[in-house]
């Protein structure tokens, strides 16, 4: 598995029902971190009448939860770099309970931001080592399983954690949501101290390994690419209830099955792209990027009606799903030069996150001041620029 330079050189000879279970752990942790971090988004309405903010200000639970990401993936992966995996997945889930169960019992916005930035302080590391992790845990030629296998809970997380988190907040009240996840996290950690095995360190523990990330040229490239089309997706995105509601004019009872048509789509573009992927990964990326702009272009010419509207949810939750997959891909195989894959995907989260905070902050701006329909436009330009950055570059290719 492209990436796993560091993580192979202990391979099993063979796998056990104990080890997929311990993956299947790490997938479920997956789906509870990407629902933890999006759920804010199906129930931006009532969190924000419940804390008395405004949609755009409410959006810094968003926001706030990505910076702290960005900035954290690295330097806490390096300072948890010496200790054994196992544990530290552990108290990553530890971080995940008490932040979510803080959420649960909030009644303030401050107190509410508070509990979302010790979920985000464990997300960074989690995405920095569950992929490397997976891969330790199997033969060599089942690496491409155990990751696939992993990275299906964001898929999961798109089809039901955002979808199923904003049915509950809307028949039980937001706080039931985050207690939902607050239970889920404790299941995981569980689960993880029971099937995991030791798993000893073997990063390098060196903050210079990311800097050095940095300046190896398709490492850099995935990171501007990523950073854009990110920026671009969740300036859109955070705010698409707000979108449905205030431009398309449909019902807010409708917003958790639109979701659900949404990462239902989402899941279809996570299992199709594989096939595209392998035979050229710049056409496919290429192609998805392509498919992006156009939905969130369309979207913003003619969304306002409610037929094309629902429709177009479609095709951007398939390139949206899509477009980890190719992107982390894209780093496993620039990681293969960089001999740190902890380093490289780190760096890969930073921008993924810093590009969360930039567009959920930057909606929110232009939502209070510009309306929901500038900000579809903006999103649009965003995108497009990733698009014309791909097919420029030198160093996207196969």
């Amino acid at each position: 598995m492209p990436g796993t330079t560091s993580a192979r050189s202990a391979s099993p000879q063979h796998t056990s029902l104990r080890t997929w279970l311990a993956i299947l752990a790490l997938a479920i942790g997956c789906f509870t971190f990407v629902s933890s971090e999006m759920l804010p988004i199906g129930l931006l309405g009532p969190i924000a009448e419940g804390v008395h903010m405004s949609l755009g200000m409410t959006g810094l639970l968003v926001t706030g939860f990505a910076i702290v990401v960005a900035l954290s993936a690295g330097p806490l992966t390096v300072l948890t770099g010496r200790f054994d995996r196992k544990w530290v997945m552990v108290l990553l889930m530890a971080l995940s309970l008490g932040g979510n169960a803080l959420a649960a019992v909030s009644s303030d916005f401050m107190t509410l931001l508070i509990a979302r930035l010790i979920v985000a302080l464990a997300i960074g590391v989690f995405w920095s080592i569950a992929t490397a992790m997976a891969i330790r845990l199997v033969p060599e030629h089942q690496a491409v399983k155990a990751t696939s296998v992993v990275l299906g809970g964001l898929a999961v997380a798109a089809v039901l954690g955002v979808p199923l988190g904003t049915l509950l907040g809307q028949y039980a009240g937001w706080h039931a949501a985050f207690a939902a996840l607050s239970l889920l996290s404790l299941l995981v950690g569980l689960a993880a101290l029971v099937l995991l095995p030791a798993l000893p360190s073997q990063s390098s523990g060196n903050l210079g390994a990311i800097v050095l990330a940095f300046k190896h040229g398709p490492m850099r490239m995935v990171f501007y690419v990523t950073a854009l089309v990110m920026t671009g997706h969740f300036l859109a995105y955070t705010y698409i209830t707000a979108y449905l509601q205030d431009v398309v004019a449909l019902p807010e009872s409708w917003m958790s099955s639109l979701l659900l048509v949404y990462g239902v789509a989402g899941v279809l573009g996570n299992f199709a792209i594989g096939s595209a992927m392998s035979r050229s990964l710049r056409k496919a990326l290429l192609g998805t990027l392509a498919l992006l702009t156009a939905s969130l272009l369309l979207l913003a010419a003619v969304g306002g009606f409610k037929p094309v509207a629902i429709a177009l949810l479609i095709p951007w939750g398939i390139s949206y799903a899509a477009l980890p997959v190719l992107l982390q891909t894209w780093v496993f195989r620039a990681a293969r030069e960089t001999g740190d894959s902890e380093a490289a995907i780190s760096l890969f989260v930073i921008a993924f996150n810093g590009a969360i905070a930039v567009g959920s902050l930057a909606g929110g701006f232009v939502l209070d001041h510009l309306g929901a329909h500038t900000v579809v436009i903006i999103a649009t330009v965003i995108v497009a620029l990733s698009l014309l950055l791909v097919l420029f570059s030198r160093h996207a290719h196969d």
